[in-house]
């Protein structure tokens, strides 16, 4: 993706969890190495944020009962030491990363356990926060609850772009957005051919 003319300082938001399930849905992952390479190429970062749950004791085990032979305290330890390692390494890439228990929640009319992760105060708070040092918020996540995050910053000055997967971008929230980049444009160059946790 060209850039024309002078970059803005630009405040960088990554939701994990929307952007998780939309690689799921579409069998590949984000090298998050080549993803802090491409925003800055494109943007000019104030600073990037990262936000991600840490799996917690018992959300492992109510989406896994203990019943199951495969899934143990060992493979619960593994499971959270993984995603430690992930985040250790986000750090060192040079993201800045937020991490909060991932939590379990009973869907009554499934009859399953769901795990919810929502970092959408958290987000909102920053982007607020930090309103004087930027001129673009881009935000990565197609969530609709950030549509009036947008709405906000935009009746401020500033410019808002979402980066966000084709089939989970909120069609308030595209709307809202000064310009949508889909993932899926950019993947040849920011797609993991190893895998990371």
């Amino acid at each position: 993706m060209a850039n024309n003319g002078i970059k803005k300082k630009a405040l960088i938001l990554i939701d994990d969890s929307n952007f998780y399930y939309g690689f799921k849905k579409q069998s590949w992952e984000m090298d998050y190495e080549k993803f802090y390479k491409w925003l800055n190429d494109n943007f000019c970062p104030i600073a990037i944020y990262f936000f991600g749950g840490i799996i917690a004791k018992k959300a492992f085990f109510d989406r896994h009962p203990t019943r199951h032979p495969t899934h143990t305290l060992a493979d619960f330890i593994k499971a959270k030491k993984e995603r430690e390692a992930f985040f250790k390494k986000l750090k060192s890439i040079g993201y800045k990363v937020a991490t909060k228990l991932v939590s379990s929640v009973y869907d009554y009319t499934s009859g399953t356990y769901k795990r919810k992760c929502n970092f959408d105060v958290e987000m909102t708070i920053i982007a607020l926060d930090r309103l004087n040092e930027y001129e673009e918020l881009v935000l990565c996540s197609g969530d609709g609850d950030f549509t009036k995050l947008l709405k906000y910053i935009k009746g401020k000055y500033k410019k808002a772009t979402v980066i966000a997967h084709k089939d989970r971008l909120n069609f308030q929230l595209k709307e809202a957005a000064n310009r949508i980049i889909f993932i899926e444009d950019i993947k040849k160059e920011v797609e993991n051919k190893k895998g990371l946790p």
